[in-house]
């Protein structure tokens, strides 16, 4: 697999010391692994490693859905059974680590993908955790410019600015605030949402300004669609169905569209809820995400806040 960044790993992979380091090296180059999430999740394989090691298993790609199972339900520190959220954390770390080995080329396996785990709530889209956001992320990576990898990982980057999948299907290059280093995307609203601007993140820049790159490099124009090219009405239902299977596809590379309580708008909602979580009141973060109620905006970013 080509990837964007340069390869970290050792000349020769001989044990799973080797390994933890070359997945380590690989995630501090990564723009996409925020410092906070390098460090949660290294702790995290370390101790999966340790595991591995006492059991004489020799390499992560050697490890079975059994020991990934075993790993995800054993204890905390103090002996306790680990909570619901902990259990989900560890598996999106496994889940993390193995798009990690494929990218170094150590193995194209996942044996986490097996790991089963109740919703952690009884919501139909609840928002994603940014270590969640981080995987899907990886796991939406372009190949080539062009590529539909990249197409998905455009719809992506959009849905993370609180864009509508219907809205997605509709936003053209005249839409971006800057097609050479673009931060704001005007977003058109629904029947039932506002029009807004959307803010990308440094992540959805990077795929933004490669997609307008590779799109003005065959003739596009300002009226080019970003990432729809189905031959639907964007912004009606075909062409939302489109979006929302690419956001879906992404989901599900990533190992979370099994989850009951995940779908495509779950990305939105992590974005709404990161707003609220930085300090945003919650009348400006149903603005931001053209709720025109702050029932319906508390209900979409999983607060209670009655």
């Amino acid at each position: 697999m080509t990837n964007l960044l340069t390869d970290p790993t050792p000349a020769v992979i001989r044990d799973l010391d080797d390994e933890v380091r070359a997945v380590h090296s690989l995630w501090e180059a990564s723009p996409e692994v925020a410092e906070q999430t390098r460090l949660w999740a290294s702790e995290t394989v370390a101790r999966f490693a340790k595991r591995l090691h006492g059991s004489g298993t020799g390499s992560f790609a050697e490890a079975t859905p059994q020991q990934c199972t075993d790993f995800v339900h054993s204890r905390t520190r103090d002996g306790r059974e680990p909570q619901l959220t902990t259990k989900h954390a560890r598996r999106v770390a496994l889940h993390s680590l193995y798009r990690a080995l494929r990218d170094l080329g150590i193995t194209d396996r996942d044996p986490a993908i097996d790991v089963s785990l109740p919703p952690r709530t009884t919501r139909s889209a609840r928002p994603l955790t940014d270590d969640e956001i981080v995987l899907c992320r990886t796991s939406a990576r372009l190949g080539r410019a062009g590529a539909a990898s990249l197409q998905r990982a455009v719809a992506w980057a959009l849905a993370e600015t609180t864009a509508i999948t219907s809205e997605i299907s509709t936003i053209r290059i005249r839409d971006v605030n800057d097609p050479i280093a673009p931060r704001w995307v005007r977003l058109p609203g629904t029947k039932r949402a506002d029009a807004r601007d959307g803010e990308l993140s440094d992540w959805g820049t990077v795929m933004l300004t490669r997609q307008i790159a590779y799109l003005r490099g065959i003739g596009a124009d300002e009226d080019t669609l970003l990432t729809y090219k189905g031959a639907g009405r964007p912004g009606q239902h075909v062409a939302q169905a489109a979006v929302c299977n690419a956001i879906a596809a992404t989901l599900e590379t990533s190992g979370l569209a099994d989850e009951a309580d995940v779908r495509p708008a779950s990305v939105r909602n992590w974005a709404g809820r990161r707003l609220y979580d930085n300090g945003m009141p919650l009348e400006e973060v149903a603005r931001r995400m053209g709720h025109r109620s702050l029932d319906a905006c508390a209900e979409d970013v999983a607060l209670e806040w009655r």
